[in-house]
């Protein structure tokens, strides 16, 4: 198990999939934006347990923990690759393993088409980001 530190507070997490992230590590790459992350720095993510990935065959996706000052805690979702179906399977198992941790909320960083794609399964919009070029 690996730990994950959020200030006083220890979160076990299962064994990371690296087979399915070493299948979908190019995808995820593609993904990330180059002015802001690297694969290299995703995997340091993942190496010292910052960041956790769920897999299937066909799918992964990345998260992390948050805590927020006021005392809430975060599941995020900061990437997913592969088969969308696999991708909401383990939606799903990421949300009953923030459920059984106690985490209060998960959050997904996407694109606008998973918005649209997870208001079926609870989710809804509750920011925007914007950016501009400088």
């Amino acid at each position: 198990m690996e730990r994950h530190d959020m200030d006083s507070a220890m979160i076990e997490f299962p064994p990371q999939s690296w087979d399915a992230y070493y299948r979908h590590r190019e995808d995820i790459a593609a993904l990330l934006d180059p002015r802001c992350f690297s694969i290299g720095w995703m995997d340091t993510q993942l190496l010292s347990g910052d960041a956790l990935a769920f897999g299937t065959d066909d799918a992964v996706i990345i998260v992390t923990v948050k805590q927020y000052p006021a005392g809430a805690t975060e599941l995020h979702g900061l990437a997913a690759a592969g088969a969308v179906g696999g991708i909401l399977e383990l939606i799903e198992q990421a949300e009953q393993w923030g459920r059984d941790k106690g985490l209060t909320f998960a959050c997904i960083s996407s694109r606008p088409a998973w918005a649209r794609l997870l208001k079926a399964r609870g989710y809804c919009v509750t920011r925007v980001e914007i950016s501009k070029d400088l």
